[in-house]
């Protein structure tokens, strides 16, 4: 019975599909459904299949009708963007749009850098290389070619973090892109690097050395400044370069390094000892006298006429007081030479001013608040510090109690009634053992 009523079900479909009308205007019968359907294609030309939910042609007609005209209307209305296909994208094109997409979440000043540190990737692959293109080959002979070239700045060979922050740049381009897969993950190597040094501390003469020396030179005026600042406060020469008239604070002792400048995105307010207090104010003069006056004004002004990236256009002014200078390297490099102090970079003023934290016994805490951000490393030399400062402390405590000490150790001679009393104890001694036995 069960089979018979299957094959009467079945009989009776088919008659009814039988039954069904002949459609037109697109309109058809759907096989596993009971109403009439059709096709429809969207602004990329993929096809749909829509549903009028009626089994009366002309119902179904004119919901079809109905149907494309919204979509139409939509479409005018707000046409969808057109996503690019970054795959096949040239290399320099893709590049520009992962940094015009990584300024949402960056300083314009940090996606500017690694901008130029890129250019020399994509003129060693090819600025119309496709992105999908780059194989690890290629970027193992980057590695090598690189390597052998001079820097123009250090006058020496490139170093490996140079090379892998460049191509850590292309990874995230090919990632962007979707074209960093499995493979170039797994068997990618970056260069081996040199473990980082601790900086350089210098010493109080030397200091007097850097600042004599400059005072005799106007070219170093502002390298001196700075360094005054540096060793004066710790802060880091990005911080100092990038500070605005609203940023200081000299009646209170203080600048303010916004979370846009800082290296860890995180606000804090320095003190300023004697030593900063004075380059910053000899700061302040020569900003007023380049025509800085509002709050928004940086304090280092940029100089257009020496700036290669700034086009001054003639007649207009030398100095630009809604930017801030570049740098200030070349000059601190020539005023470290005729010191005598080669290789003793800007920051190692920072370490300078750690140093000598750690020595006067400041608590770590109190000099990463000063500081803001200080690494493993750093943190545990700066212990380091202290315990080497608390060992020289407890030398120069012992010299002074020598003498006392040295008294405490001679053998002091001992009087007639003392050694009386201590054969009469002994005497005693031995009678109680006596009893005892």
């Amino acid at each position: 019975m069960p089979l018979f009523d299957t094959f009467a079900d079945q009989y009776e479909t088919d008659h009814v599909k039988d039954k069904r009308p002949r459609l037109s205007y697109g309109l058809r019968w759907h096989s596993k459904s009971q109403y009439i359907w059709f096709t429809w294609y969207d602004a990329k030309g993929r096809q749909h299949k829509k549903s009028t939910e009626s089994t009366d042609p002309n119902k179904a007609l004119l919901f079809k009708i109905r149907f494309l005209e919204e979509q139409k209307e939509r479409q005018e209305a707000k046409p969808e963007p057109e996503t690019p296909d970054l795959r096949n994208m040239p290399l320099e094109r893709a590049a520009q749009l992962y940094f015009e997409w990584k300024v949402a979440n960056n300083s314009v000043e940090t996606v500017a850098r690694e901008q130029r540190l890129f250019k020399k990737p994509v003129k060693f692959f090819g600025a119309n290389t496709p992105v999908r293109s780059i194989r690890l080959h290629k970027i193992r002979e980057y590695q090598k070619e690189r390597r052998k070239q001079i820097s123009p700045t250090m006058k020496k060979n490139i170093a490996p973090r140079t090379i892998n922050y460049e191509l850590q740049l292309l990874r995230w381009i090919m990632t962007y892109a979707d074209c960093w897969n499995s493979d170039l993950e797994a068997r990618y190597q970056p260069l081996r690097e040199a473990k980082s040094k601790v900086g350089k501390a210098a010493t109080k003469d030397q200091l007097i050395k850097i600042f004599n020396t400059a005072m005799a030179n106007d070219y170093w005026y502002v390298a001196m400044c700075c360094a005054a600042v540096a060793a004066g406060s710790g802060c880091r020469g990005g911080e100092i370069r990038r500070l605005r008239l609203s940023d200081v604070f000299l009646d209170e002792g203080r600048v303010r390094i916004v979370r846009e400048i800082a290296k860890n995105r995180k606000e804090r307010e320095p003190r300023l000892m004697a030593l900063a207090e004075w380059g910053l104010r000899q700061l302040l003069l020569r900003a007023q006298a380049l025509g800085a006056t509002e709050a928004n004004h940086f304090l280092l002004p940029l100089q257009l006429s020496k700036s290669k990236r700034a086009m001054r256009k003639p007649g207009s002014p030398k100095w630009d007081v809604t930017q801030p200078m570049r740098s200030w390297v070349r000059s601190w490099r020539k005023l470290t030479e005729a010191c005598g102090m080669s290789g003793f970079r800007f920051h190692d003023l920072r370490h300078t001013f750690r140093t000598q934290g750690a020595e006067a016994g400041v608590p770590l805490e109190v000099m990463m608040a000063q500081l803001g951000h200080m690494d493993r490393e750093t943190s545990l030399e700066y212990v380091h510090i202290q315990q080497r400062a608390l060992e020289r402390a407890k030398q120069l405590i012992e010299s002074e109690q020598a003498e006392i000490l040295a008294a405490t150790q001679k053998k002091r001679s001992l009087t007639k009634s003392t050694t009386q009393l201590i054969k009469m104890h002994r005497g005693v001694g031995a009678i109680m053992c006596q009893c005892q036995r």
